[in-house]
């Protein structure tokens, strides 16, 4: 039994569809029946029970994928580590995050694997406003970042793959009128209301996207900007008005405020963003590293491809 067969086993194991299995491993369908078939007859163990509805792992098969599972994971850490020793990566990997965005979630095993696997390159994380994100990756001072798709789509040079379907909402403070509502809310519920925004010169698509909403539902907003995100939150917190945040905002998860349902106002995708002539051998380890984790662990939405 080889290394590329162990594959085949747990890409069949994890997918319990010998069709599925195929399409992913890209070999036809007969081919991969084959190998499993060769591995059932080298151990003399059945592996799977083929019924009307698929495949079920025997007990044999669920004890082997568990040692596969180690066993593979141990060879690709070999192969990684002899890599990284022969290429004898050095770099600086600098990665932005978006004020206020919850990432946590979405790459700490990633920085764990870069960490055994990658010790030579040095990571280096900041939080930062939307401006000073797309300053940074047009200058070189950042590699990547995590921001909200709405405001890099429509610049120039800037590559970008999606990493999760978010939703727009309405954020009150949990004393507001309609902190409980249980439905969706339009903007015009909130015509009476202060809009605290940041300001134009942060996010000058922020701005336009949520007056424009407003005006096509028959009203100008009252506004209140700030400097940035993170004053914007203290000022909703504060119960100085209401504003517009994605899913993935760290107010989220704080009792103070409440987060409203509402139609799409613009696309707050989260989004892994870099300038198209960043060539970092580092920042291409960490994208691939990145959604491999992601589709390993379910953790891309279905309308998401990569």
């Amino acid at each position: 039994m080889n290394i590329l067969q162990i594959r085949y086993f747990l890409t069949v194991a994890k997918c319990l569809s010998i069709s599925e299995a195929a399409d992913q491993l890209y070999i036809s369908q007969p081919s991969l029946s084959r190998q499993i078939s060769s591995i059932e007859q080298e151990i003399d163990c059945q592996l799977f029970i083929r019924g009307s509805r698929g495949l079920k792992l025997t007990p044999a098969g669920t004890v082997l994928l568990e040692e596969f599972k180690k066993l593979y994971d141990s060879y690709n850490g070999a192969v990684a580590k002899a890599l990284n020793s022969r290429q004898g990566y050095t770099e600086t990997l600098r990665i932005g995050v978006l004020d206020g965005t919850t990432v946590g979630d979405i790459f700490s095993d990633v920085l764990q694997y870069f960490s055994e696997y990658y010790p030579t390159i040095d990571i280096q994380m900041q939080y930062f406003d939307y401006k000073e994100i797309v300053e940074r990756l047009y200058d070189g001072r950042l590699d990547v970042a995590f921001t909200l798709y709405f405001e890099i789509c429509y610049r120039n040079n800037l590559c970008h793959r999606i990493i999760e379907k978010s939703c727009d909402h309405v954020v009150v403070h949990k004393n507001h009128p309609l902190a409980n509502f249980d439905g969706k809310v339009s903007l015009s519920d909130f015509k009476d209301d202060t809009f605290i925004m940041v300001s134009p010169e942060n996010s000058e698509r922020t701005y336009a996207t949520i007056v424009d909403a407003c005006n096509r539902q028959g009203f100008m907003p009252k506004i209140r900007f700030t400097p940035t995100l993170l004053s914007q939150m203290l000022w909703v917190q504060s119960g100085m008005g209401v504003c517009v945040f994605d899913s993935r905002n760290t107010l989220r998860t704080n009792p103070v405020v409440r987060f409203l349902d509402i139609d799409a106002i613009d696309d707050p995708s989260l989004t892994l963003v870099w300038h198209q002539d960043n060539k970092s051998r580092a920042r291409e380890l960490f994208e691939e590293a990145l959604f491999s984790n992601l589709k390993q662990n379910s953790l891309l939405n279905s309308d998401v491809t990569i």
